[in-house]
């Protein structure tokens, strides 16, 4: 969806103002060098939002500045973010390789984020918190899949991460940093759980933001007692609006990824729609939500680029529409961002390739609910002022 001119950089605070979790870069800046990134951390800041920053030389060296200068800069390579849905790994899904039919899409993208809906824990760890119908706690095991196939990240700004209290998403957090993934949405407290995620991708900045709009019923007092979440409820609606700006001032590209909305249903819930718009109005590039469990339609707030449900990634109760699934791919570059849906299935959460048929009611469905959009047969969305489909206009 080319709709904006060149996107301006902005410079990244420096490692001494900031900490939470820094990332640092190689000197490859290169397709898929994000995987390779170390991870380390650093002391707590005593105001929120921290930022964790990821540093790269080529990134700092190449970045754009507001100085005048006489020389003209090679223009920047075009990288593609990938975001993907809801996955936890239960029922055993770990051993039925749910990503192994689709490496070559994974992998395709420079940086590929899913997420992950479910505390990563052994099975003795942690007692869940509060008594809910559906409880996720995955087997450690299961991120060296995530590894294997090439995805590079996760956010955990959702409902189920902290299913079974803070003991198991403390070892969650220490098994993503162990091998090496990137991580946004949650920490170990309320300064780690609102950070930013600021990425070298190539020659770009990229910064990521994971927030859960579900449940908030418990937020009515004003009093965070779950700080180890990242929430965009109306109390904390403040200190949410301070990591999105954070993330803007430090990258080229932000992408705002939110977790809430009636689930089951194929138009977006009209508190999301607002939400949507006020972190557009912010100055967020992109908004990637979920929560419904079934695939939504595509929309535009401004130049801000949305996705209102990616749906069911590697889930194990998807199936039906609920297995209508994709990758959302957003493309960086110097004429502007892209928008790209490459549909999946997912059959109790085993993903592959869809069959001509299926790829295409997986792109009917998309336009059918998009507003402002509509999606080429490529994949590729386009902004159509006069394109209103089953949800009304929502923008």
């Amino acid at each position: 969806m080319r709709l904006r001119g060149a996107v301006a950089a902005a410079a990244m605070l420096s490692l001494a103002a900031c900490s939470g979790v820094i990332v640092e870069g190689t000197d490859d800046a290169s397709p898929r060098s994000v995987s390779e990134q170390t991870v380390a951390t650093a002391q707590p800041a005593t105001t929120a939002p921290t930022t964790s920053v990821a540093t790269s030389e080529s990134v700092t060296s190449d970045a754009p500045t507001t100085e005048s200068t006489t020389t003209t800069e090679a223009p920047r390579a075009t990288v593609v973010v990938g975001v993907a849905g809801d996955s936890t790994f239960t029922n055993g899904l770990e051993t039925r390789d749910p990503f192994g039919q689709i490496v070559d899409l994974l992998e395709a993208p420079d940086l590929m984020v899913i997420n992950l809906e479910t505390a990563v824990a052994d099975s003795g760890v942690g007692r869940p918190p509060v008594d809910k119908s559906f409880l996720f706690k995955s087997p450690p095991v299961a991120l060296d899949l995530l590894v294997d196939a090439g995805i590079d990240g996760v956010t955990l700004g959702n409902n189920h991460a902290l299913d079974y209290g803070v003991p198991a998403l403390e070892q969650t957090l220490d098994e993503l940093d162990a091998r090496g993934l990137l991580r946004v949405g949650a920490g170990r407290d309320e300064t780690e759980a609102f950070a930013p995620l600021i990425v070298p991708v190539g020659d770009w900045t990229v910064g990521l933001v994971s927030f859960s709009r579900v449940p908030c019923d418990w937020s009515a007092s004003g009093e965070n007692t779950r700080p180890q979440i990242g929430w965009t409820c109306p109390p904390f609606q403040e200190l949410a609006d301070a990591t999105v700006l954070s993330a803007i001032e430090q990258s080229d590209v932000t992408i705002v990824m939110m977790h809430g909305g009636e689930e089951g249903v194929l138009c977006p819930s009209p508190f999301m729609v607002e939400l949507t718009q006020h972190y557009a109005d912010l100055g967020a590039d992109v908004v990637i939500n979920g929560h419904p469990h079934v695939l939504q339609g595509l929309g535009l707030h401004g130049e801000t680029l949305v996705a209102y449900s990616t749906g069911n990634f590697a889930f194990p109760p998807a199936g039906g529409i609920s297995g209508n699934s994709a990758i959302i791919e957003v493309e960086i570059a110097e004429e502007g961002l892209t928008m790209r849906v490459v549909p999946v299935r997912s059959e109790g959460g085993v993903l592959r390739s869809p069959s001509e048929t299926e790829r295409q009611a997986i792109l009917d469905q998309v336009n059918r609910h998009s507003s402002g959009v509509l999606v080429d047969d490529s994949g590729v969305a386009e902004a159509d002022p006069t394109a209103v489909g089953a949800c009304g206009q929502l923008s």
